[in-house]
């Protein structure tokens, strides 16, 4: 049964006020969140004084998550997606400043949880929104201007947080700011789901559009998960603060470039200049040896993760998931489920064994796993329609005989 916030396709209009909200929505929730998972987190958790329940509280974060991803995916598409966004947000701005209240570890196992559920509960219907809200010819570019927008959000509180020494407590505040004004996009757009067919999670596995980009993400989330385990120099622990802000400037340009290649050239274009750049990444790994290499490596691997990101976390799961109702599964699959899953299988078996490893051991085996992960997205199909690329290049071909034509009559 369908809800009262359904509506028929728009013939690839895009509602701009519907593309606000869900800018807005996608923006501030992913600032919020990336700022508990990088930083926040583990300094809430060093409170309870112990490195075993801070494992364990770790890994009912990343569980919870992921679960209540796939639970939100399919109880999403059952009631009014709008509602449903509301009481997500209001779960995420009640937890969210809980740490200011409360302590003891009971508190912060349970804490953990509630985070999980509050960015996966919602997130793949956050996706789903901005889906339905953006068009074929125009979703690359507008992805790589909201990744942008969201990395420049994360940029500008860490610089500030660093600059003015803001401690937890006030970065609560601040990720507490980020999460109420989601709010506002509820305010302003009705949040319409556009109609589809529905796919079940197993049915969704089974796509095979969906498999074909899902084999290489995994592949790529496996190798970047087996970073876990790089260990690095006194020299370059030195710089690593530098690093990460070298790291975000490369993301954020190569979002942008990302878009419109995507656009312009199909979807699986920068996917695969983004793969082979971090294979070459992963290769200069076993190199690092000094500030300067580990500086270049962090480089390349900073704009390889911006167009990965943008072309197959929102272009090609965007693109795939167009003709469903079912979007949201799609996100909850592709988005929340392979790369936390890996990503926390990895990290407790690092944190649980405390193995290293120098960079250049791992490099090799880094970079022939990602290369591997090439293959399939050659054989991939592309998700931009044919006629879509052929129309953007015959409209560039216009413009450029237009634009000679006027020059031509300007010499006559």
């Amino acid at each position: 049964m369908q809800s009262n916030s359904e509506s028929p396709k728009n013939n690839g209009k895009a509602d701009k006020v519907s593309l606000i909200a869900a800018s807005l929505l996608f923006c501030t929730t992913l600032s919020w969140f990336y700022i508990f998972h990088s930083y926040l987190l583990d300094t809430i958790l060093q409170n309870t004084g112990n490195e075993f329940f801070i494992s364990i509280a770790k890994l009912l974060f990343y569980s919870f998550l992921v679960l209540s991803g796939l639970i939100g995916s399919l109880v999403s598409e059952k009631v009014d997606r709008r509602r449903f966004l509301f009481a997500w947000l209001l779960l995420g701005a009640f937890t969210i400043i809980t740490p200011t209240f409360f302590q003891g570890i009971v508190f912060y196992m349970l804490f953990s949880i509630l985070l999980g559920i509050s960015f996966g509960l919602g997130f793949p219907s956050v996706q789903g929104f901005l889906t339905d809200s953006t068009n074929f010819e125009r979703r690359g570019r507008i992805s790589g201007i909201i990744v942008f927008l969201f990395f420049s959000i994360v940029v500008a509180v860490l610089l500030f947080a660093n600059f003015s020494g803001l401690g937890a407590t006030e970065l609560l505040l601040v990720c507490e700011t980020l999460s109420v004004l989601g709010f506002l996009a509820l305010l302003v757009s009705p949040c319409r789901r556009e109609k589809g067919a529905t796919l079940s999670l197993v049915g969704t596995l089974k796509s095979r559009s969906f498999a074909s980009y899902a084999v290489p993400w995994l592949i790529f989330n496996i190798a970047n998960g087996m970073l876990a385990f790089a260990k690095f120099t006194s020299d370059i622990e030195a710089v690593r603060v530098f690093g990460s802000a070298i790291e975000f400037l490369a993301t954020i340009i190569a979002a942008l470039v990302a878009g419109f290649l995507a656009d312009r050239y199909g979807r699986k274009q920068p996917l695969l200049i983004g793969l082979v750049a971090l294979g070459v990444g992963y290769a200069l790994l076993g190199l690092v040896s000094s500030a300067a290499t580990y500086l270049l490596y962090v480089t390349v691997e900073g704009a390889a993760w911006g167009l990965i990101v943008v072309s197959y976390m929102l272009v090609i799961l965007g693109d795939l998931s167009s003709q469903f109702g079912s979007k949201e599964k799609f996100y909850a699959l592709g988005g929340i489920m392979i790369p936390f899953l890996t990503r926390t299988i990895f990290v407790e078996i690092q944190g649980l064994t405390g193995f290293t490893l120098a960079g250049n051991y791992l490099t090799t085996m880094l970079s022939i796993v990602t290369f591997i992960s090439v293959i399939p997205v050659l054989r991939a199909p592309e998700t931009l329609p044919a006629d879509k690329i052929s129309e953007k290049k015959m409209r560039d071909h216009l413009k450029k005989v237009s634009k000679l034509l006027q020059e031509s009559k300007k010499h006559k």
